[in-house]
């Protein structure tokens, strides 16, 4: 049989949910949008990233039209 002492030891621990202090709302660093709680509170949006893509991808364009950079490309 067993002890009443040994019944308490058995109750299932409670699972709670653990949020970290240091997590808070984040922003866009380029256009401020509200974003997802992270722990550093910034981030750069999918806008944004789409944005720097492109303008990336124009300023390749342009360095080797003008005969600059790689050719193979």
């Amino acid at each position: 049989m067993m002890k009443a002492d040994d019944q308490t030891d058995m109750k299932p621990e409670k699972k709670s949910e653990e949020t970290s202090p240091y997590e808070k709302p984040s922003h866009c660093l380029l256009c401020g949008q509200m974003g997802p709680a992270l722990l550093y509170g910034h981030w750069i949006c999918d806008h944004c990233k789409n944005l720097i893509q492109a303008e990336a991808l124009a300023k390749r364009r342009q360095i080797v039209k003008e005969g600059g950079g790689p050719s193979g490309l």
